[in-house]
């Protein structure tokens, strides 16, 4: 095995083999792409709700409720896809006169999905008509204790689905379809496809604002990290045009509070829109970020101040954690404390699961019981791991990458033994490194506007598209600085490209010595002026090669 990186990562190099702008096309044909088309609104986009098994059920069954203006209740998830489905429903039905009653549950004081105690709130409310979404396919007792009450109760939901259904009006599920959707879409997918395919039904394919709601379904699609490929992909693109044409609104505000300009790309979401929704969830209520895309404007301002809130809280347990993590030489890495909120959890594991390569769990410690989030390698699906340890926990629920659960603290040391040894039993010691991808290797004289417009056509980059990254080698950072506030990134340039590293400032003492690096192309617009740029992602001593081979060995 070669030496790791100078951030303790493997590295491992793709097959291309084309130089230029021709890496795009071979790109595309590598990842089973089409160029979607710069600028065009894509006139087939996202999913087919028609394919859901009881869409034509659950649709009679909303239209009904709207035209007798029954009481209809949308329950949603506290989560930026939970939240941005939420709004997708409400404003539907507030097109038409309905105004719903709007749930989502408090990530501390309540947990993930429905509860018996918040059907009760919806009878006592008056609702007949429940629309859960981003939740409620393993909602078994609350639902049935709906039906006891004279509530029909329409799933819409894309999470790992149970042996036994919840007896619903209708379940409306990517499992479910006919084929199976694959990749499935988010709960903001699931929504938009419903409410569009709904309209459409009703002659109303084009309604007023409509760009709003496709700006919604992508913010949602891209803040959950499914795999943006298929219907995903193109909702993706199509929603990120309709938002970058909106001038005015909640979502036009939001972004402009978050210092982003037109044309907004799937990093700006998961980056800058997606962490302020979200952090409304994790600091206070995940009603204000549901009311602040809905138009209340108090509740918009609030989201920047729960952001910064949330960044603090999250680099002041990393400091702590970090020396914890590198000191642990086991295959996962397990953290409870009573100071951790349940909101940032999930924030924590995943920084510590890219940093070390390894499944990690984080919890929150309250009363005896642990509120824990995971996250996990393409190794190990962990909400396997937690079936298959379920004798131990109260709740779980997941994907393959990322999962929660609760349980007795009393249980922590077992549990982590357990997922310990199925760790080791599954996943070879070698998948258990850092690893970093790069697509093809480069030389910087290719690095050029027109390989920066070419690359454009593999947009939006997400989880199953990531955003190529290229290897560099043998070169030498010039007039390298440490910038930002306590010199967190680097800054410097190579044979003339402007480079810059975040949270890699540290990396400045092996500025004048031969390097490899591993970058992602961009580009740097200043005083009217466009350059291209590398955005560092990683580097190491180099061996003195000045183009290596396509693959490189492990």
């Amino acid at each position: 095995m070669t030496s790791l990186s100078l951030t303790g990562r493997a590295w491992t190099i793709g097959a291309t083999k084309e130089t230029g702008e021709a890496i795009a096309d071979s790109l595309l044909r590598v990842r089973q792409l089409d160029p979607l088309g710069e600028g065009e609104l894509l006139y087939e986009f996202g999913h087919d709700a028609r394919r859901f098994r009881d869409f034509d059920k659950a649709a009679e069954r909303i239209m009904r409720a709207i035209a007798a203006r029954e009481k209809i209740g949308i329950f949603g998830d506290y989560d930026c896809d939970g939240i941005t489905s939420t709004a997708i429903l409400a404003r539907f039905l507030l097109r038409r006169g309905i105004q719903p009653v709007m749930r989502l549950p408090h990530r501390l004081n309540e947990g993930y999905g429905l509860r018996q105690a918040i059907v009760e709130e919806f009878r006592n409310a008056g609702v007949t008509l429940l629309l859960t979404v981003d939740t409620g396919a393993t909602a078994i007792e609350p639902i049935t204790l709906a039906l006891s009450e004279g509530i029909d109760v329409i799933v819409l939901d894309h999470h790992h689905l149970m042996q036994a259904l919840p007896p619903a009006f209708a379940i409306l599920h990517p499992s479910l379809a006919s084929p199976p959707i694959v990749p499935a879409p988010c709960g903001a997918g699931v929504a938009w496809s419903v409410v569009n395919s709904i309209q459409r039904e009703s002659g109303d394919a084009k309604w007023d604002d409509r760009e709003t709601d496709m700006a919604l379904a992508a913010i949602g699609t891209i803040a959950d990290i499914v795999e943006l490929r298929g219907g995903n992909r193109t909702l993706a693109h199509s929603g990120l045009l309709a938002l970058s044409r909106l001038k005015n609104g909640p979502l036009a505000l939001l972004c402009m509070n978050s210092g982003l300009r037109p044309p907004y790309s799937s990093r700006d979401i998961a980056f800058r829109i997606a962490p302020r929704i979200n952090a409304a969830g994790r600091m206070a209520d995940p009603h204000i970020a549901l009311g602040a895309l809905l138009g209340d404007m108090e509740a918009m301002l609030s989201l920047d101040a729960l952001n910064r809130e949330r960044q603090e809280v999250v680099s002041a347990h990393l400091e702590l954690l970090l020396p914890r993590a590198e000191m642990d030489d086991g295959s996962v890495l397990c953290f409870v404390h009573e100071d951790y909120s349940p909101g940032v959890c999930g924030l924590l594991a995943g920084r510590l699961c890219e940093s070390f390569g390894k499944p990690v769990l984080v919890g929150a410690l309250r009363d005896g019981v642990c509120v824990a989030s995971l996250r996990s390698i393409q190794a190990f699906d962990v909400t396997a791991g937690l079936a298959r340890a379920a004798d131990l926990l109260i709740t779980f629920g997941g994907h393959a990458m990322a999962a929660g659960c609760t349980f007795r603290h009393a249980a922590f040391d077992a549990l982590r033994e357990r997922l310990e040894a199925d760790i080791r039993a599954c996943v070879p010691p070698k998948s258990l490194v850092p690893r970093i991808f790069a697509d093809a290797a480069i030389i910087p004289d290719e690095v050029t506007l027109g390989l920066c417009d070419s690359l454009r056509a593999l947009e939006p980059f997400g989880h199953g598209n990531p955003e190529p990254r290229f290897f560099i080698s043998n070169v030498r950072l010039e007039r390298a600085r440490r910038v930002g506030s306590g010199g967190k990134h680097l800054q410097a340039s190579v044979r003339g490209r402007k480079l810059i590293g975040f949270n890699l400032g540290h990396l400045e003492e092996f500025s004048g010595k031969p390097i490899d690096l591993l970058c992602r192309i961009g580009t740097d617009n200043w005083r009217g002026s466009r350059a291209p740029q590398l955005l560092l992602d990683d580097m190491r001593v180099s061996a003195g090669v000045t183009r290596e081979p396509a693959c490189l060995p492990l």
